[in-house]
């Protein structure tokens, strides 16, 4: 695709990113489920066309593809849309995970990150029995929220391992770092939205810091490949 065609598709992107934003901290749900997705069809179109496709940026592709049905499966209302929307996040998670692993840090740096991720899913899964006991939750959420959240930690710390990846650059390896921390973030924010422990304009500093976290982690493939 043209330079220009690009320019304008990442302008249009932004746009409707920060429409988005405002529908969210205005709570104008209409506005804000309408354009949700159009930010990840965007940004998917922008992967495609950028430049000339290559094989580890495939697992990135497949990651936002899934986001995008992750996206759309939490915008309807009910229990299996909101089960069916874990499901395509996890997958996405999986997918990044792929992405980022494409090549292994020294041993020493492996187990250092082994043992942090355990002590975080220990950490998911007391946090989640504890306070699912004051909640409205349902009991039977729990094993989802417990899956997935050892998934998107492991991407998380996967993404912050490629600082230590001999085949990342230090600027694609700071952002992969930041956006997977941006995206644990936000699924935080999702959970303890579902545990009633809602921080004030939830929805809005959910959005922003997933969407920030696909932003860089888009950006970081390419920086990868320059």
């Amino acid at each position: 695709m043209p330079e220009d065609w690009l320019v304008l598709l990442l302008v249009a992107v932004g746009l409707v990113t920060l429409i988005n934003w405002y529908a969210s901290w205005k709570e104008r749900m209409k506005l804000y489920y309408l354009t949700k997705p159009l930010v990840l069809v965007g940004l998917i179109f922008y992967v495609i066309f950028r430049a000339q496709f290559t094989a580890d940026r495939l697992p990135f592709l497949f990651g936002l593809v899934f986001s995008l049905l992750g996206d759309i499966f939490l915008i309807l209302k009910g229990t299996r849309w909101f089960i069916t929307g874990i499901a395509a996040f996890s997958i996405t998670q999986a997918f990044y995970i792929w992405g980022f692993s494409s090549s292994f840090p020294s041993s020493h740096v492996l187990i250092v990150a082994f043992f942090a991720y355990l002590a975080g899913v220990l950490i998911i899964h007391l946090t989640l029995d504890r306070f699912s006991q004051t909640s409205t939750l349902h009991k039977s959420f729990l094993p989802f929220l417990k899956i997935y959240g050892a998934l998107v930690l492991g991407m998380a710390i996967n993404g912050l391992l490629c600082l230590a990846r001999p085949d990342w650059s230090d600027g694609a390896a700071v952002m992969a770092g930041i956006g997977g921390v941006l995206f644990f973030t936000s699924d935080t924010m999702i959970g303890l939205d579902k545990l009633d422990r809602r921080l004030p304009k939830y929805k809005f500093w959910i959005i922003v810091t997933y969407h920030l976290a696909q932003f860089l982690i888009t950006a970081a493939i390419f920086a990868k490949s320059v």
